[in-house]
């Protein structure tokens, strides 16, 4: 992309975009910029300002606030595939992940004590939702959700099973990956 061509796209003179940002460099990052106060911030900001006190809820909150976003499932693929080749968009999308999955690490660890659990569930989550966006057909956010809550629905059972009884201490080891086990239907389903 030129200025040229965005400048006429946009309705604007090749002045005002350098009066704004200082070339196209300035522009990327201004551009990269928003991407992390928009598809990162903001969504931890609403659901942060939300009367929720658990970390579950949190996860819920988060999940529907992702849902509502439609912009959401074209932003994300094109600014990964944009930091794969741009070094400067890769380093702000490196801090966009650290920092979703931060958040992720966060709530989930507000369900369990068992640390290594909550990250695994955590890391999980955020794969599937970055995953998702890479598939051709393209998984589209309420899909994602649905699928979420189907992991989350598995992964509130292992945290429930694994949560220390009152007074009690967590347990240390990793939980067995036990395929015997049904995992809790999605939200509003019954079984």
């Amino acid at each position: 992309m030129t200025i040229e061509a965005l400048c006429e796209r946009l309705g604007l003179s090749k002045g005002s975009f350098y009066h704004h940002f200082k070339g196209m460099a300035g522009f990327r990052t201004a551009l990269l910029e928003h991407f992390e106060e928009r598809e990162t911030r903001a969504f931890v900001a609403a659901v942060e300002a939300l009367p929720l006190t658990g970390g579950a809820e949190r996860l819920w909150a988060l999940a529907e606030a992702v849902a509502a976003d439609e912009a959401h499932d074209t932003l994300e693929p094109q600014v990964r595939v944009w930091a794969s080749r741009d070094p400067v968009a890769r380093e702000h999308l490196e801090r966009v992940d650290r920092r979703r999955l931060e958040y992720l690490r966060e709530q989930c660890r507000l369900v369990t004590q068992d640390a290594d659990l909550a990250d695994d569930v955590a890391t999980t989550i955020y794969l599937v939702v970055v995953g998702a966006s890479h598939v051709v057909p393209q998984v589209l956010v309420r899909d994602q959700v649905r699928l979420w809550d189907r992991l989350a629905g598995r992964s509130r059972h292992d945290l429930a099973r694994r949560a220390p009884p009152p007074g009690g201490t967590p347990p240390r080891r990793r939980p067995a990956r036990a395929a015997t086990t049904a995992a809790a239907p999605p939200r509003g389903c019954a079984r």
